[in-house]
């Protein structure tokens, strides 16, 4: 760009942003009255007009107004008013609806230019073959407007740098609205909105199925379908080539730590080893990314395809509080917070239920549901196992050797069925729920007096973090959780009892009965569930999962201007 575009758009930017400043100051100042709704967290936009901006046509006629915003603000239009009004309400219903200090006294707001909304009437993107920069963003210059009758608002053309990749999203859709904004090193940024139109998927007169997804390190996810004749299409999704490259990198990253803990103590210069650090920390984040995007555009086009046999619902693992498992001081160890921090599953979570909802997919056949317990929770019998290796799960009640990748997400689909009534009733899949899980499902009916509450537990016992994987292979993911009283899941940590009178598992039974006497553990067996008193010092042994950061996946593509 130009020194006179660059000028422009920073005098448009700094004029928008004190406009939106100003729109959150009068927000804050007449707060109580401006809530609207029920719960009071919607901010009504004609009472801050009333308050703002004068009007001289139709119903909403004023002459004055506490706050002139056209007498402050001479040359901005009144549609662009409307949208710095839309950015500020925004910002403040997202500080109702999630909490923190206000916008206007968030560090940073004070220097940092806010970018506002500009809409297709304002802003339009031209097409040039026959010059070198193809791409152009002509929007409306209204910082020096001039008077011809009316207002003349000058035209802006900014050079813009698309890649093939955006240009063919932009095509799936309609482009709705622009953000211009810099960063931090000073360059600039063109956000565009694209909606697209979506035709549903039509279901009507297929079977019912559950698809459930476990999602994992080793083995990048394990997806199975549960239908009424039985569990199918057992598929392992792996990537073994991203495993390579992150150990590649990661073992490259440790090289030049060690190479810039060598010069620091010996007094020298160390910036080249930092530069080289930060590069590679952005290349580990690409490369990931990169994985992940195929995952689920592999896993969205196999659930297309199984939409057209079955009315499908999704089910994948969710997990809180697995960060505080990898923090330091945990004993954990250098390999493990390694393994955890690498592994964003919440990133795959979030870009899957976008791409599917893209495709047609109804959102509301698309759920997480809590995984803990799942891996060492017997699907067949729903008594806890042991896992004696990585990938083995033994059931020492029903005797059930399997997968132990393949039970978990057996279990996971098994808690979106208990989830949905539709699912769990005797037309769909209720086949799969046990008497354990019936029962389960009776008692949280008795006690919950509010209607609306999920079948599935909200919270889980606390753990002290036993192993029951190989910890050379897969480390355990699920610690500490909160205590809980949920039947759910004190049943799903009963102790389980010897298959035999004799023999192997007799003495593992005899084991465990005396650690609970050390403990002064009793338990209670009940009509229709079991009880197990001192949760607090039950442990789990699930090392298959871990949460990842969230990152909200947004149906918005970033263009860089030249």
């Amino acid at each position: 760009m130009t020194d006179r575009q660059k000028t422009r758009l920073n005098q448009i930017t700094g004029r928008d942003s004190r406009v939106i400043k100003t729109y959150l100051g009068v927000i804050e100042r007449y707060e109580s009255d401006l809530l609207t709704g029920k719960k009071r967290t919607r901010i009504d936009a004609s009472k801050l007009d009333e308050l703002t901006l004068t009007a001289s046509r139709g119903k909403a006629s004023r002459s004055s107004v506490l706050h002139d915003f056209k007498a402050r603000f001479s040359n901005i239009s009144v549609n662009e008013f409307q949208e710095c009004r839309d950015t500020a309400i925004a910002m403040w219903q997202s500080y109702l609806e999630r909490g923190g200090s206000k916008p206007l006294r968030t560090r940073g707001y004070s220097t940092r230019k806010i970018p506002r909304f500009a809409f297709t009437q304002r802003f339009e993107i031209v097409y040039s073959p026959e010059l070198e920069i193809r791409h152009w963003l002509k929007i409306r210059d209204s910082v020096d407007s001039k008077t011809k009758g009316s207002r003349c608002h000058d035209k802006l053309m900014i050079p813009l740098s698309i890649s093939s990749y955006h240009l063919n999203r932009m095509k799936e859709g309609e482009v709705k609205t622009v953000r211009i904004f810099k960063d931090s090193r000073r360059k600039w940024w063109a956000i565009f909105t694209v909606t697209l139109t979506i035709e549903d998927l039509d279901s009507t007169g297929k079977p019912p199925a559950v698809l459930s997804i476990d999602l994992g390190i080793n083995k990048a996810a394990c997806s199975v379908l549960l239908t009424k004749r039985g569990y199918k299409q057992i598929r392992y999704w792996k990537q073994e080539d991203k495993l390579h490259r992150m150990k590649v990198l990661d073992e490259r990253v440790a090289s030049l730590q060690q190479e810039k803990e060598h010069l620091i103590a010996n007094g020298k210069n160390s910036d080249s080893v930092t530069t080289q650090l930060r590069n590679l920390s952005g290349k580990r984040e690409l490369v990931s990314k990169e994985y992940d995007k195929k995952l689920v555009r592999d896993i969205s086009d196999y659930i297309n395809d199984m939409t057209e046999q079955y009315d499908l619902y999704v089910s994948i693992g969710k997990l809180k509080g697995i960060r505080n498992a990898a923090r330091r001081g945990n004993f954990k160890g250098r390999r493990y917070r390694g393994m955890i921090h690498r592994w964003a599953f919440a990133r795959v979570r979030e870009m899957l239920g976008h791409k599917l909802a893209t495709l047609g997919f109804d959102p509301k056949k698309y759920h997480a549901v809590p995984e803990q317990w799942t891996s060492i929770m017997c699907h067949k019998c729903g008594h806890k196992g042991i896992r004696p290796k990585q990938n083995l799960f033994i059931c020492t009640t029903c005797g059930l050797k399997t997968n132990a990748d393949l039970n978990g997400a057996l279990n996971i689909g098994k808690r979106l069925i208990m989830l949905i009534p539709s699912l769990r009733d005797e037309n769909g899949l209720g086949m799969w729920l046990t008497s354990k899980d019936k029962a389960i499902l009776k008692a949280r009916r008795k006690k919950s007096s509010s209607q609306g509450k999920s079948a599935l537990p909200q919270r889980t016992p606390v753990s002290k973090g036993e192993s029951v994987a190989d910890p050379n292979d897969q480390m355990t993911l699920l610690e500490p959780f909160a205590r809980s009283k949920d039947p759910a899941m004190v049943n799903a940590v009963e102790t389980p009892s010897a298959i035999t009178p004799s023999g192997e598992c007799e003495v593992m039974q005899r084991t465990e009965a005396r650690s609970h006497q050390r403990n002064n553990v009793s338990v209670k067996r009940g009509k229709a569930r079991d009880t197990l008193e001192d949760s607090g010092l039950l442990e789990t042994g699930d090392g298959s999962r871990e949460k990842g950061e969230t990152q909200k996946y947004l149906q918005e593509f970033t263009h860089t201007p030249k």
